[in-house]
């Protein structure tokens, strides 16, 4: 299982799903700028976004080795990101529906683990947005029809599953504990061939003193937090091709398996996990 190699005719997808609730407005500081946490996830889904076309550039150009969907979810609404008539996009169609560069001050994680910070020209293509509630099942109801579509097309039934990122700094606005579990376990059910759809939620910190959990162990999983308790029952476990990965961001002494969720995260947290979720497209052929 997660064993499929990516190439053009065995390509695979991720999903990218941003919370642009009202609390998002809230200022913090990223690479040494003040922002609000919608542009700095906006500027962090950007880079990965270069990345993800970066890894897929050959001599001949960008070839489909995956298909990206980004959407947002605010004021009881779900909606694409990139194009306003459609979700998934073919990596290669990237290129043609970016802005002009920005430069910016870019965290990037090394091999060991370590962050390097440099200066890169990044093409934009999120808007930043902070308004309203946080319809977090719809969103999940939208993914789950999005990736139940992906999975059933012939072509994909062989291929590496979709990976989902849920990136949020609150709780859903719009169902229940119990209600959200189940979504995102008919989601977790979802599957090609080599494997389960891998959903990864992320929560943001929202500023207040309180330790992040990042890819936690059952026992790391404070169960007087329903919260914590709550994204570890509505994540995947992390299969065990991504374990030394996330022990070169956690460190050796990490045990797995690892719940495919974070509380609390920073926003340097936030790229390392963005960047070990989508290690899964590293050999590409």
């Amino acid at each position: 299982m997660y064993q499929q190699e990516i190439t053009r005719h065995h390509r695979t997808a991720f999903v990218i799903a941003i919370d642009q609730s009202l609390s998002m407005q809230k200022e913090v500081t990223f690479n040494m700028e003040c922002m609000s946490k919608a542009s700095a996830v906006a500027r962090i889904t950007d880079t990965i976004i270069n990345e993800l076309i970066l890894r897929a550039h050959r001599d001949n150009g960008v070839r489909d080795y995956y298909d990206i969907a980004i959407l947002g979810y605010a004021d009881n609404e779900v909606y694409p990101l990139i194009d306003k008539n459609r979700y998934f996009i073919p990596v290669a169609e990237f290129d043609s529906l970016k802005s002009a560069p920005k430069t910016y001050l870019i965290d990037r994680i090394l091999p060991d683990g370590s962050l390097h910070q440099h200066k890169e020209s990044c093409h934009t293509w999120i808007t930043p947005k902070a308004s309203g509630n946080t319809p977090m099942y719809e969103a999940m109801m939208q993914i789950r029809e999005l990736v139940s579509e992906w999975c059933s097309k012939p072509q994909n039934a062989e291929s590496f599953p979709p990976i989902i990122f849920n990136i949020t700094d609150g709780e859903a606005s719009d169902c229940s504990p119990a209600e959200l579990i189940a979504i995102s376990e008919q989601i977790r059910n979802l599957s090609t061939t080599d494997g389960n759809v891998l959903l990864i939620n992320i929560h943001l910190s929202s500023g207040e003193y309180a330790p992040s959990v990042i890819f936690p162990s059952d026992d790391e999983i404070n169960p007087d937090n329903h919260y914590i308790r709550l994204l570890a029952d509505c994540s995947s476990i992390m299969p065990e091709q991504f374990d030394a990965l996330i022990r070169s961001q956690r460190g050796v002494l990490a045990i797995p398996p690892f719940h495919a969720m974070s509380y609390n995260a920073s926003l340097t947290e936030l790229i390392a996990m963005l960047n070990i979720g989508s290690r899964s497209i590293t050999n590409l052929q």
